[in-house]
């Protein structure tokens, strides 16, 4: 059986994804369908890691999904059935379960919501009705861990009309499903999965997973619709009470989703959006997928290419107005740590590549006859001001403005 290890990833805008292979088979601790920021974009959490899926059909079962467990056994066979692959305007594909019937599977992360949506189509069955059951993994645990077989782990689940929510550990946000279908309470842990990129990069590579239950829908005629909506706690709005409304909200996403995707002049200006997350009531920008959540110097580098050539110029000013409130004593922190402990200012010119940034902003605001507010032109200019103030004076790691007027770094003696 093949395994196509190419990944895909959808960011969610809120430093959240939802990231995998083209085969199925998660190879790293970062592939997983519900992997949110608990304080965007820091706080990263992974929730629902993925999931098993099978079609009855004909008196027949089908996988169509794979796992790869430890110590290298690939099952089920469900990779074997993927026909086709496409990234475009998200992560679809298409199977072919034999006896004619075919089957769609697609997967957006809505954005700036922390929702991840998908759904599968039944494109032909001469066979009709078929039966899909999908089995979620759960772990709630931080995206750098593994998690293992515990008994604090809590598989109660709460039904409300059509929504099914469970809450893995105390600690951490609830998990809701809104779906068209019936969910079967059926707890179960699955043991020892194996990541392979973990394994080549010689770190711990096995995990296991709770499984709360088994969602069931009947597709009974080509068009119709597998719906299964994640998201995190209550949310803002109502959630759907029936089955129509699930497929109504679906569609509802889906399309905005779309009409937002499309307007990107490019693959390239879409794939830069995707770097582009929520920093409190600001933007910032990601240092890079998986790993990384937002850095300084990567954000005052990489801002000016995302959005100022672009043309993006309400998000720069929102990037840089956001981190000018965090200079101190001259410096712009380089990392903002997940927990939430004190920002690490550790780079030496992190902050005059902000400078950078600010001028060539204002620059373009100028050209282009868009003003910025004046709060906002204040901040920023402050926010100079200071890190020139604090360059001139020195500050820490004997960073400072040496006799010849060059950036000087480290204390002599």
């Amino acid at each position: 059986m093949h395994i196509d290890d190419r990944e895909w990833l959808e960011a969610d805008g809120l430093g959240g994804f939802a990231s995998g292979t083209v085969s199925g088979v998660r190879t790293r601790r970062y592939h997983a369908l519900l992997l949110t920021a608990t304080t965007p974009p820091t706080g990263r959490v992974v929730l629902v890691n993925g999931f098993d899926a099978w079609v009855d059909a004909g008196g027949r079962t089908t996988a169509l999904t794979t796992q790869r467990y430890a110590p290298d056994a690939l099952h089920p066979d469900g990779a074997s059935r993927i026909e086709a692959f496409s990234p475009d305007p998200w992560p679809t594909w298409r199977f072919a379960l034999g006896d004619g019937v075919v089957l769609t599977q697609e997967l957006f992360a809505v954005h700036g919501t922390g929702s991840v949506a998908v759904a599968w189509t039944l494109m032909s069955a001469p066979a009709a009705p078929i039966d899909l059951r999908v089995r979620p993994f759960v772990s709630g645990r931080d995206y750098h861990s593994m998690h293992h077989e515990n008994g604090a782990f809590n598989f109660n689940s709460e039904r409300r009309e059509a929504a099914i929510a469970i809450r893995p550990y105390r600690d951490l946000p609830s998990v809701v499903s809104l779906t068209n279908g019936d969910y079967e309470h059926a707890p179960e842990w699955y043991r020892n999965f194996l990541y392979s990129a973990e394994r080549e990069r010689g770190l711990d590579a096995t995990e296991d997973l709770a499984s709360p239950g088994v969602l069931r829908w009947r597709l009974t005629a080509p068009g119709d619709r597998a719906i299964w909506i994640l998201k995190t706690g209550a949310g803002d709005t109502p959630e759907p009470r029936s089955r129509e409304e699930v497929a109504a909200t679906y569609e509802r996403l889906a399309s905005a989703e779309r009409k937002r995707r499309s307007a990107f002049g490019s693959p390239l200006d879409r794939a830069a959006d995707a770097y582009l997350a929520q920093r409190g009531s600001g933007r910032t920008v990601i240092a890079g997928y998986p790993w990384f959540t937002d850095w300084g110097r990567d954000t005052f580098i990489a801002v000016r290419g995302l959005c100022l050539a672009t043309g993006r110029l309400r998000d720069a000013r929102d990037i840089l107005v956001q981190w000018a409130g965090a200079v101190s004593e001259g410096m712009l922190p380089n990392r903002f740590p997940d927990g939430g402990d004190t920002p690490e200012f550790n780079a030496v010119d992190a902050s005059l590549w902000f400078v950078v940034a600010v001028g060539e902003l204002l620059e373009r605001v100028e050209r282009r006859s868009r003003a910025l507010t004046g709060a906002d032109r204040e901040a920023l200019e402050l926010a100079v001001l200071s890190i020139v103030d604090g360059y001139a004076a020195g500050t820490r790691f004997g960073i400072r403005m040496d006799d010849d007027g060059l950036l000087a770094s480290r204390r002599c003696g």
